[in-house]
């Protein structure tokens, strides 16, 4: 288990003395929906914030074999007009990163993430409802499984709603207090800083009195009133580490704490409250199963997701491949089977 950053090591990450990587090769998975523009911007944009090798991905209707077609060479035809669809897609969303297109058929969980990982990609990119129906509320079933199996971070993108209000680009980053959050954390910092945008850090306390519910002795007073206090103490603490880690440099920069009887759906509201561009959440927090591929906060905030949740899988920084500091010039395409 990662131990928490030393308060040197947040006081010099709150001045921009350390400089974090972020990713070095991003995939988004697209297909011909309506939808799957708005996923290839989202992956655009942070393959160009992080400088990283940009992977376009769309999977074709088909079994197990690697061509959907008996005739060779109406797959050759296929492939060729779909690929030409994926690069004029990245060239409308703005990608400055080195392109690399991937077509193919088959089983699309198991093709993007064997793609995936032949690739060495660390930022896997889809839509809630990849490569099916839509959904808005709760995810898909291949968003759904590259969420619980992919090695590395994932970004999920909700579909749009027509109607909606407009959305802001700040990032918005829940924390529960451990080291998984407090390395998303860093993550959604640099976010913030490279986009130039407003960072909201979000931190539900549990109301400990709910569980007072049939539990009325009087004798069970002091325990209330020591986990009480202990749940404050906690609370102050970790919002001291947390104005330690914001970055001093960036004005706007927020936290909110909040409190209710259920952390998550407290969270949840704040969420949709704040409008906010993108969510940073750590895949893991506080829980200690080890069966459970997400926690149940992370599962339950990335089943509701209004907003683009990217899930930080990893909760060493290092474990990412170094992404540059700077977008790459733009480079000519590669075109791969």
């Amino acid at each position: 288990m990662p131990e928490f950053f030393s308060e040197s090591d947040l006081s010099r990450q709150s001045r921009g003395q350390h400089g974090v990587r972020l990713f070095g090769h991003v995939m988004a998975c697209v297909d011909r929906s309506a939808h799957a523009a708005r996923v290839l911007e989202e992956a655009v944009s942070l393959a160009n914030l992080a400088g990283a090798d940009l992977t376009i991905m769309r999977v074709m209707p088909g079994g197990s074999s690697s061509t959907p077609h008996a005739d060779p060479v109406d797959w050759e035809l296929t492939r060729r007009e779909e690929t030409a669809d994926l690069l004029q897609m990245a060239k409308t969303a703005g990608a400055t990163a080195d392109i690399h297109t991937v077509v193919t058929c088959g089983p699309a969980p198991r093709c993007v993430r064997d793609e995936a990982l032949r690739r060495g990609v660390d930022l896997l990119v889809v839509g809630a409802g990849a490569f099916g129906t839509p959904h808005r509320w709760g995810i898909g079933g291949t968003a759904r499984h590259l969420a619980e199996t992919f090695r590395g971070s994932i970004l999920i993108v909700p579909d749009d709603v027509a109607g909606e209000q407009p959305r802001t680009s700040r990032v918005i980053v829940p924390m529960d207090g451990s080291p998984h959050a407090e390395a998303a954390l860093r993550y959604a910092c640099e976010i913030a800083r490279r986009r130039a945008t407003e960072l909201v850090v979000l931190h539900a306390v549990p109301d400990i009195s709910s569980l007072r519910q049939g539990r009325t002795g009087l004798d069970d007073e002091p325990l209330w009133h020591e986990l009480g206090r202990e749940a404050e103490q906690r609370a102050k603490e970790l919002l001291r580490r947390l104005r330690l880690l914001l970055p001093v440099e960036q004005t706007g920069n927020r936290i909110r704490q909040l409190s209710g009887d259920d952390p998550r759906r407290v969270l949840m509201k704040a969420i949709c409250e704040e409008q906010g561009g993108l969510v940073v959440l750590s895949a893991r927090g506080l829980g200690k199963d080890p069966d459970l591929p997400i926690g149940s906060t992370a599962e339950y905030l990335l089943s509701r997701a209004v907003t683009p949740v990217l899930l930080i899988r990893n909760a060493e920084m290092t474990s990412h491949h170094t992404g540059g500091t700077a977008p790459r010039r733009p480079a000519a395409p590669r075109q791969d089977q």
